[in-house]
């Protein structure tokens, strides 16, 4: 072995050494994308071909994106890149003064590693506890390139001669310092900013609604006044304006997106809150084909105060489809105890995203009711002063309001019969989100369209249908006009024991047999323990 060969063998073991120190640091620690990125290009500049580490290949290699992958819409590798950055600059700035005979960077606008030796490499000393190679990365074969250093003779000289000079400085910094006692101190670091505190009230009163991305306040079909985003640290915003969004007559919220890795700092008084986000998977078009719908492309983390609440989240797969409004409820949510909750959304494959968010007081306990006026394009109250929300998380069918109502009212019911003068009508279903429990279901139907007073033909038979909760039959063959006695009756089906699937939904789904399904109201409840 010459001189060049054993000089490359102990930068290898050098580069290993400091490779397995910062990925057991603290800046490192916690984040296994990180630690996984830098593993992968220290590694590929060292061993791999004589190439520079493209964005594109390390999106397929590393993070298994398709090779034709969108990297405007995928910043993933972007993403982590800056990320490993700055735990590189906060691992050696933790551990300033301490020796390493070389440093590991990752210099703005690469992707390949660079390393900085504090010394020559025939004045490396490595610990003889990891000269035998026990570190993660496997056996690397470095060659050395432009950092051969000067030849012995005259290297001592320069060196005595910088650290003469160094001390010189040093003393005049010294005697400098001394003849100015009144100098003013060093300025201490600016802390971290933090959350926005709230100085107004929030829009919408005391519930918490933000369109994510969005600078204005919007108002959603159920008269709910939604804020503009706020109190979010990181990411990046994509407006896609002109996308088709389902399952919600609010399409604009879904709109926008908040992408990246990225946290909300929502600062909130104490107490108990249900927690609502809203996602919908959109410009999936480069990627979907026959043979794919989409999913498995994004895989997400969200934690609240630290803890996991979903854990490779596919929105995809959790709306079954891409362009589809989806919502995951969560209960018992409070503040930690600093007076913010503290989200977070971490990538895992392509980039973590949220496209609204909703905090809602509520008893301890308790869940909100969900009630929807089938058919109906805004929010109405009923004789108990109950608010029913516009129809919505509806996926087909149509929508019909009557200008007369087919109900008659009676005393037992003298403004309620307004429920079932709309319907949503056809072949249809409701994604209904809900946090884990128990539930109580109740069905609002009147048959409005056939019989003797109606614009149907004939009355009893014309139209059967079957209603399913997740794949279980509520009603089969069920025909509104005989089992109210006629049409222009009220009739009301309520079911107990209902849970949420592994998505947090109740599917209800409505499959004509005969004529066309409907329903003009839904009612989701806590049941009781």
């Amino acid at each position: 072995m010459n001189q060049l060969e054993a000089l490359g063998a102990e930068r290898e073991q050098a580069v290993r050494v400091e490779l397995s120190h910062v990925l057991e640091s603290a800046a490192f620690r916690t984040s296994k994308r990180c630690r996984d990125f830098l593993s992968y290009i220290v590694k590929h500049t060292i061993t791999g071909p004589q190439v520079t580490l493209k964005e594109r290949s390390i999106g397929v290699d590393l993070f298994h994106l398709p090779h034709d992958f969108d990297t405007g819409q995928h910043t993933i590798v972007r993403v982590t890149a800056s990320e490993v950055r700055k735990k590189l600059a906060q691992h050696y700035l933790a551990e300033n003064g301490a020796f390493h005979p070389v440093r590991i960077d990752l210099p703005p606008g690469s992707y390949s590693a660079e390393f900085r030796w504090a010394t020559v490499p025939t004045e490396t000393h490595i610990p003889a506890a990891t000269q035998a190679g026990k570190t993660d990365l496997p056996s690397l074969d470095i060659r050395p390139q432009a950092e051969i250093p000067p030849k012995a003779s005259g290297w001592r000289e320069r060196r005595v001669l910088f650290s003469v000079i160094a001390v010189l400085g040093a003393t005049g910094t010294l005697l400098l310092w001394r003849t100015h006692p009144t100098a003013s101190p060093p300025v201490a670091p600016k802390p971290a900013p933090v959350a926005e505190p709230i100085a107004t009230p929030l829009p919408g009163g005391p519930n918490l609604r933000l369109v994510v991305g969005s600078q204005g306040t919007y108002t959603d079909r159920s008269g709910r006044l939604w804020g503009p985003d706020r109190f979010f640290l990181g990411g990046s915003v994509v407006v896609r304006p002109s996308e088709k969004i389902y399952r919600t007559l609010d399409p604009d919220i879904y709109r926008h997106v908040r992408q990246g890795d990225f946290r909300y700092d929502i600062p909130l008084k104490t107490g108990v809150y249900e927690l609502h986000l809203l996602f919908a998977e959109t410009g999936l078009s480069d990627f979907i084909s026959a043979e794919s719908s989409g999913e498995g492309q994004r895989l997400f983390r969200v934690s609240a105060n630290g803890k996991p609440i979903l854990d490779a989240f596919d929105v995809v797969a959790d709306a079954a489809g891409a362009n589809i409004a989806d919502e995951r409820v969560f209960r018992k949510v409070s503040p930690a105890p600093d007076g913010f909750l503290h989200l977070s959304f971490t990538s895992m494959r392509s980039t973590a995203m949220v496209s609204g968010i909703e905090v809602v007081p509520v008893s301890t306990g308790t869940v909100m009711p969900l009630r929807i006026r089938a058919g109906w394009p805004s929010s109405w109250q009923d004789s108990s002063g109950q608010q029913w929300n516009a129809d919505a998380y509806f996926l087909g069918g149509n929508a019909l309001v009557r200008t007369t109502n087919p109900v008659r009212a009676s005393n037992a019911m003298p403004l309620d019969a307004a429920l079932y003068s709309s319907e949503r009508w056809g072949h249809f279903s409701y994604a209904l989100p809900v946090p884990e429990g128990r539930y109580k279901v109740t069905l609002n139907f009147s048959e409005g369209h056939y019989g003797h007073q109606n614009t149907g033909v004939g009355g009893l038979g014309s139209r059967v249908f079957d209603v399913y909760c997740n794949g279980v039959a509520l009603l089969r063959n069920f025909d509104i006009y005989k089992e109210a006695g006629g049409e222009g009756r009220p009739l009301d089906r309520t079911f107990s024991g209902i849970r949420p699937n592994a998505q947090g939904k109740i599917n209800l789904s409505f499959v004509p047999v005969t004529g066309m399904a409907c329903v003009n109201g839904i009612e989701v409840a806590q049941e009781p323990k």
